[in-house]
């Protein structure tokens, strides 16, 4: 399955080499002494920034109201959940507590996967028709009477909102 990133702060060890680059250069070009320990500092902020730059080119309202499916991976085990998320789409690109957090979308949908210390959750975004079927969607989901399938049936795609601002 192809994945078109929007955002991730989960990098591989090819990804790291090419941030050694990037500080080196960055601490030559302004004249500061390559820190090994500063390399982790300058990523995080790196990366706040980027995901600030995300925010901002995902500024675009949808036409209804975005509700998000949880596969939360607990200390307990896997729990369904649901949430409503907002109106605009860079509503989506918020995480509490995760380590490590990947937005994307796949071929017709858009998702996160974020891990923590207990596992990992894995969110499917969607868009309802109004915040009255988003409540009744959220609660179905909590209450166990709604799978993701049922869920993807009664929503429609946030992926072309976010494909018409990156092109895909």
């Amino acid at each position: 399955m192809k994945k078109n990133i929007i955002w991730s702060n989960d990098f591989d060890a090819t990804r790291e080499e090419n941030w050694q680059e990037a500080f080196e250069e960055y601490c030559e070009e302004n004249d500061f002494n390559v820190d090994e320990e500063d390399i982790n500092d300058y990523i995080n902020e790196t990366l706040c920034i980027y995901l600030q730059d995300e925010r901002m080119n995902l500024d675009v309202d949808v036409d209804g109201v975005i509700v998000a499916f949880a596969d939360l991976g607990l200390w307990d085990g896997h729990h369904n959940g649901g949430g409503i998320i907002g109106k605009n789409v860079s509503d989506i690109l918020s995480s509490n507590n995760c380590d490590y957090v990947t937005w994307y979308c796949d071929r017709y949908n858009c998702r996160c996967d974020a891990s923590h210390h207990d596992g990992t959750n894995h969110y499917l975004y969607r868009v309802a028709k109004d915040k009255y079927e988003a409540e009744k969607l959220v609660n179905l989901i909590a209450y166990g009477g709604m799978t993701e399938e049922q869920f993807r049936k009664r929503t429609k795609s946030l992926r072309p909102y976010i494909a018409k601002v990156y092109g895909w």
